[in-house]
């Protein structure tokens, strides 16, 4: 059985992606983020997560020696 689950409250999406709820919430209004209200809680389904990250570009990261 899978453990990993569908949907995350907000604190812990944030922690998993790395930014604040602001950014989170702003996300979500935009439409890059799907989220759920179950009852008075918003949780961000765990499959959004994985596509927001998916959908980022790559870094580009430059390194010179001295």
């Amino acid at each position: 059985m899978n453990k990993t689950p569908y949907a995350h409250p907000v604190a812990d999406a944030c922690y998993l992606l790395g930014i604040k709820s602001s950014k989170l919430y702003d996300e979500i209004a935009k439409g890059r983020i799907r989220a759920k209200k179950i009852g008075s809680r918003t949780v961000v389904l765990d499959d959004s997560i994985r596509e927001y990250l998916a959908a980022q570009p790559e870094p580009h990261i430059s390194y010179s020696r001295p």
